[in-house]
């Protein structure tokens, strides 16, 4: 793909929140001497896991890499590896980066760059101290945990759901459990240059589960197969009704003519393309 076509098709949350031995050239550092008070502030309501850049990002422990913003950010650092680990600082702290619409990566919070004045190496089996942050205010969004012993993990936030009233209940239709997985998405009209766009569409794969999907210009006749996998973006499934969940992606494209939008599950189980046109704003 011709990535000079897209700049910044971005995906927006919808589904949707974690943990003892450095030593130092000086000596031991002791983690529980280290904890953190927990801010009273709402723990991670939800229990989902995202797939990760790396193999190392499993280091990083986590309850959970789906939160509400304004819940915690708990985690540890245990080396699971057979190697000692070689970290900045002392104790070794880490930085958030937030993934913006365009793709890169920009400091939240912490140093963009670690602090290496002084050195810790954690051990084999190893873990640090607890770790927490708060996320009110944030973006939703993907953001990674960027640690100074060298681990990255990523997780999401998503927009805290509005209070509405409670619906009048509903009997849903039987569905068929065994039935392979749909994804559908909805009509879109033209949309104009260099203006945020919306799309979205509805599945019946599981709240929670990662969808793929890229923005191509319309004569790539293989979008799912044409392109890196890491050319794709991510939406996450929003829970619905009657077992029909819904996702979306924001984003904007600086071209006019004609485009698809492909999606997909991450194992190519269901699948979906529509076209639709860019005109100028």
């Amino acid at each position: 793909m011709n990535r000079s076509w897209l700049v910044a098709v971005f995906f927006m949350a919808i589904i949707f929140a974690v943990s003892a031995g450095f030593t130092a050239p000086a000596g031991m550092i002791n983690a529980s001497e280290n904890s953190t008070t927990a801010p009273a502030t709402i723990a991670a309501s939800c229990r989902a896991t995202l797939n990760q850049p790396e193999a190392q990002s499993s280091y990083i422990v986590m309850d959970t890499d789906i939160y509400n913003r304004g819940e915690i950010v708990e985690f540890t650092v245990t080396n699971h590896g057979p190697a000692s680990l070689s970290c900045a600082g002392n104790p070794p702290s880490f930085s958030v980066k937030f993934q913006g619409n365009n793709g890169i990566w920009a400091t939240k919070m912490g140093l963009a760059e670690p602090n290496k004045t002084e050195t810790t190496t954690l051990s084999p089996a190893g873990s640090t101290q607890v770790y927490r942050f708060v996320t009110d205010g944030w973006e939703p969004g993907r953001y990674r945990i960027v640690h100074d012993c060298g681990i990255v993990r990523e997780f999401l936030i998503r927009p805290l759901a509005t209070t509405v009233p409670e619906p009048t209940p509903t009997s849903c239709p039987a569905t068929n459990a065994s039935a392979a997985p749909v994804i559908t998405i909805d009509p879109i009209g033209d949309q104009q240059a260099f203006t945020q766009l919306t799309i979205t569409g509805t599945t019946t794969l599981p709240a929670g589960q990662e969808l793929r999907y890229m923005i191509v210009p319309a004569q790539s006749d293989n979008p799912f197969g044409s392109v890196n996998p890491d050319d794709f973006f991510t939406s996450v499934v929003q829970e619905g009704t009657c077992g029909t969940s819904t996702w979306s992606a924001v984003g904007e494209i600086q071209a006019t003519g004609e485009f698809i939008i492909a999606i997909t599950d991450t194992n190519r189980t269901a699948t979906a393309i529509r076209r639709f046109s860019v005109i100028a704003s």
